[in-house]
Formats: structure tokens, sequence, C-alpha cells
């Protein structure tokens, strides 16, 4: 015969029989050492200060939480109110409409007319006019500026002053 296409019992190894391989070594680790000192223990009084800080750190989320859950819930109510206010805004402008349509209607000039007419009320006639003249010292006259005002109001207390000082003619 001629040489097979495999051998099984290549490394002395036959069929059926398992292989060994040799069990994979941990790598070593160098050797530690324990020395004096590491973490220092913290003293009574800085465990208390941090309990304290970390407790006011609590309390502060915890207040801002409520703060937050209150601010929430004051915008829902105030929401609620501006609705109502909105609600009554409309009303009323309804009714100004209703009052401002109303006003036109009455007001109109063949309703005023036709309520004269009722009354007995005629128009204005020309002749019914008087125009009356006032002479120079009975007008008023407005200062444009503020320094005018202000001298205007000046000479009418010296002018006051001047007159409680001098007795009148008639009295001597």
């Amino acid at each position: 015969m001629g040489q097979p296409a495999y051998d099984y019992n290549y490394n002395g190894i036959t069929l059926g029989q398992a292989v060994r391989r040799p069990a994979p070594q941990p790598e070593r680790r160098p050797d530690l050492r324990v020395e004096q000192g590491g973490k220092a223990a913290i003293s009574p009084l800085r465990a208390m200060m941090q309990h304290g800080v970390q407790i006011l750190a609590l309390g502060l989320l915890a207040g801002l939480s409520v703060a937050l859950l209150f601010s929430e819930a004051r915008i829902v109510e105030l929401s609620g109110d501006i609705r109502q206010a909105k609600a009554a805004l409309i009303s009323a402008q309804s009714q100004n409409d209703y009052y401002t349509t109303t006003l036109n209607v009455q007001s109109s000039i063949s309703n005023v007319e036709s309520v004269a007419g009722r009354l007995g009320l005629m128009k204005i006639d020309d002749s019914q006019i008087t125009y009356i003249r006032l002479d120079d010292q009975s007008v008023l006259t407005r200062r444009e500026s503020a320094v005018e005002k202000w001298t205007d109001t000046l000479q009418a207390g010296v002018t006051s002053l001047l007159r409680t000082m001098d007795p009148p003619a008639d009295a001597e």
C-alpha cells in the first residue's frame, strides 16, 4: 500500500483520545507592600462638617423642589385668573359695542330732528344770534415762553405789594 492521506496517530495520539494542552499560567503580579499612612482618618469635627454640608445640600435641593412646585401651582392659578379676565373683557367689549350702537342710533340726525319736532323745538334763526365786543382790557393774551410767564407773575406780585403799601387817595 502506499502512504496514507492522513496520519491518525500524529504525535502519538490515537483516535478517541483527548488532546491535552498545558493550562494557561496566570501572569505573575508583583508583590504588594503595605506601608504605613494611606488615607488619614477623618476627625469627628470634620466628619460632622461634611455631614452638615450634605444635609444643607439636601435641604437646599428640597427647598428648590418645593419652590418649583409652588411656582407651577401659582402659574396654574394665574392662568385661570387670566381666562376669567379675558371672558370678562369679551363680555364688556360686547356690552360696549351694544351701547355704542344704541347711542349712534339715538343720536343720529334724523332721530334728533324727529324728537325735536315732537318737543316743539325749532332750528336757530340768524336773528337770534347776538354778537358782543369786548374792550381791550377784557382780553386775555397767552404768553409763549416760560420767562414771560415768570416776569408777568413777578410784575403782578410787585404791583399787588405796591397797592398794599400806598393808601388809597379817597381814604384821606
